[in-house]
């Protein structure tokens, strides 16, 4: 009898958990309606990952990260030169843990700030708080493209700082093309020269959430573009 009614708390308990999954799913889907990832991105899955020299290690830690993802707090942070296939490994991530049932966002962070700049527009329906709070309620959020153009105080202080305040103690992942000397660099200063994080309140906030790889490989842009100018040979 005693286990038939633990059968029965653990079904109510994971119908409620699907459940909660699915407004929240729901509420995500709403918010960011207008979000855009591309057809590439859109198909990346770990078995069309292209491998290359230098690509071993990071392609181990993506998969190795979505087989362990339930009790993780900690996200990845993939850097390195561009076209390597940290986006790739990233949006992979994202497809497959939304495939097990999980609730995930994938946006890159030029693209996340004109989402929350598009909130200030007359008639928009969906606000800054809630460009926040989904980003915040998502399992797995993913921001790609960290350290792309220039940081202003807006989108410091109002958009990212109160993201990753507070998702911490979830798993975030982040892509970015700068290493780490140079990111770290990009929050401290804007456009102009004025100060932002010049005591690293979000630097230190990623470092301390995440777990570090650069991925070595060379740019399969660059190779499939030489590749199609010798005529397909490589």
């Amino acid at each position: 009898m005693k286990k038939a009614c633990a059968c029965v708390v653990a079904e109510n308990e994971a119908r409620e958990k699907e459940q909660e999954r699915k407004l929240r799913r729901a509420n995500m889907e709403r918010i960011y309606a207008r979000s855009i990832m591309n057809e590439d991105l859109k198909r990346a899955s770990f078995d069309n990952f292209t491998k290359r020299p230098g690509t071993d290690g990071v392609l181990r830690a993506a998969i190795s990260f979505t087989n362990g993802f339930e009790g993780r707090s900690t996200g990845l942070m993939l850097y390195g030169r561009p076209g390597n296939g940290k986006s790739h490994l990233a949006a992979a991530i994202n497809h497959e843990l939304n495939r097990r049932g999980w609730v995930c966002l994938f946006l890159d962070v030029p693209q996340l700030f004109n989402l929350a700049k598009d909130t200030n527009r007359k008639g928009s329906k969906i606000s800054l708080t809630d460009i926040i709070s989904g980003a915040i309620a998502a399992d797995l959020l993913t921001l790609d493209e960290l350290g792309s153009g220039y940081l202003t105080e807006y989108e410091f202080n109002d958009i990212l700082f109160p993201i990753l305040n507070g998702r911490q103690g979830k798993p975030t992942n982040f892509t970015t093309n700068l290493d780490l000397g140079r990111l770290q660099r990009w929050f401290e200063k804007d456009k102009l020269g004025a100060p932002l994080d010049e005591d690293g309140r979000i630097y230190d906030r990623i470092l301390g959430s995440t777990d570090i790889y650069e991925n070595q490989g060379t740019s399969k842009r660059r190779e499939d573009a030489i590749r199609r100018a010798n005529g397909g040979r490589s």
